[in-house]
């Protein structure tokens, strides 16, 4: 029974998602991607445990992973752009008759500072702090204010950005980045310890914030089934089991797994 649910994982995860002609899609709903207000919060809270740390223990860690990160994340989510494997709305900031918009590439780049240097800098910060109680307090205060946050944002149910992640460009970053990884890991043991403690702490905060902003509606997957008699595809009815492979697939491949290059780049 467990050999064969373990079997039907592997084949939606790798050979169903990745080596098919069909499209998985992640779907963001509402204002919750375009609210740049929220991105720069989550940016001033890294900058806040970044000088912290620097001001209690003399260290640039922190610093050196988070403008990395974000500077190397957002040059991909142009390329994400370019490509249209994303499908990005403008951001604004602001509140009430004061919201302003912003260009397309400073959009960009506030997703890169949350996406990128926001992720990174807090799965460091906490993993480095993971037996010490006081952090890992402080770490769920901030947990329940994300998802305050999340519960108290309205729903407006446009769609704000649609991204397939299994495109050939995709498919081709990710290998490579894993194997880079790999390469990585193999080459510097001593590093391991503290890389799988910042993998923990990223995946563990990224799992709740994803599942409580699917929970309220402000994310949801899409498949098309390829038919291949005409080559043309057919939305699938997406089921809990298909939601929480492809939305796992997000958390632990292309958050968890692909962040890590950011260390081995950065930190190394």
């Amino acid at each position: 029974m467990i050999n064969h649910l373990y079997s039907k994982i592997l084949y939606l995860l790798f050979i169903n998602m990745i080596f098919t002609n069909n499209k998985y899609y992640i779907i963001r709903i509402g204002n919750f991607a375009i609210n740049g207000n929220s991105k720069i919060l989550y940016f001033l809270f890294s900058l806040f445990i970044c000088i912290e740390e620097y001001i209690t223990i003399k260290s640039i860690d922190c610093f050196k992973i988070m403008f990395g990160s974000s500077l190397l994340w957002a040059f991909i989510e142009l390329l994400l752009h370019i490509s249209k494997t994303r499908i990005i709305e403008p951001m604004y900031i602001g509140f009430g008759d004061n919201k302003k918009l912003l260009n397309i590439y400073s959009g960009i780049f506030l997703q890169g500072l949350q996406e990128g240097g926001f992720v990174t800098s807090v799965g460091l910060y906490f993993g480095d702090r993971l037996y010490n109680y006081k952090y890992l307090l402080f770490l769920h205060f901030f947990i329940i204010f994300i998802i305050s946050n999340i519960h108290l944002r309205n729903n407006d149910y446009t769609l704000s950005s649609k991204r397939q992640i299994n495109t050939p460009m995709t498919i081709f970053l990710m290998t490579s980045i894993t194997l880079y990884n790999i390469k990585s890991i193999y080459q510097n043991p001593i590093h391991n310890f503290r890389q799988i403690k910042m993998l923990f702490v990223m995946v563990y905060i990224c799992s709740i914030w994803s599942f409580t902003v699917w929970y309220k509606g402000f994310r949801k997957v899409e498949i098309l089934i390829k038919n291949n008699n005409n080559n043309e595809y057919i939305q699938k009815d997406v089921n809990y089991f298909n939601t929480f492979l492809i939305i796992g697939y997000d958390i632990i491949f292309e958050i968890g797994i692909a962040y890590l290059t950011f260390y081995n780049l950065f930190i190394i």
